[in-house]
């Protein structure tokens, strides 16, 4: 497979088509305002014309072009392989660490979500017994007011990766 690291809201700009929102918009090919939609990782489809494949193949399909002449538009010869884009090597790298992060913290984060639970619960155990258990008061007064802001924290982890990078600053920010 070929990998293109031109993005696809440059390649809607240089085929003077109307410029995507958050991946969709109309599709150059059918001229249908609905159901065209792209993604860096899978390509491109349209839900009206039925047209999807890579960012080659939309070319190729725009234009009328074989595959040559599709690799010419984004200044590529067959045979040689594309000079990758330090910019996007940089972001992949980037993003790809804040995943590796945001999977260690969110396990770590899981874990101690786990203790208070059994904490608690074993809490309202004893204090079903005995109301007045001390100890159980002391572990319930520990375990509960951590349990909204590991949640919170741990739902902005598990989401996209602006919620991720924007956890990873609260982190380090403390």
């Amino acid at each position: 497979m070929i990998e293109i690291y031109e993005s696809w809201d440059s390649i809607i700009h240089r085929i003077d088509g109307k410029p995507l929102r958050r991946g969709r918009g109309r599709c150059p090919l059918c001229e249908s305002n609905t159901g065209f939609s792209v993604h860096e990782d899978r390509g491109f489809h349209c839900f009206a014309c039925g047209a999807h494949g890579d960012k080659i193949s939309f070319v190729q399909q725009l234009h009328n072009f074989n595959f040559k002449n599709g690799l010419r538009f984004f200044g590529l010869e067959a045979g040689r392989p594309p000079a990758p884009d330090p910019v996007v090597i940089r972001r992949q790298k980037i993003r790809e660490g804040l995943r590796r992060w945001a999977r260690t913290v969110g396990r770590e984060l899981r874990f101690e979500h786990h203790v208070r639970e059994r904490v608690i619960v074993r809490a309202q155990d004893r204090l079903s017994r005995d109301p007045e258990d001390s100890w159980a008061w002391n572990w319930l007064a520990w375990a509960l007011p951590g349990q909204e802001a590991i949640s919170n924290r741990l739902d902005m982890i598990e989401g996209t990766d602006e919620k991720q990078l924007e956890a990873y600053r609260q982190v380090r920010a403390t």
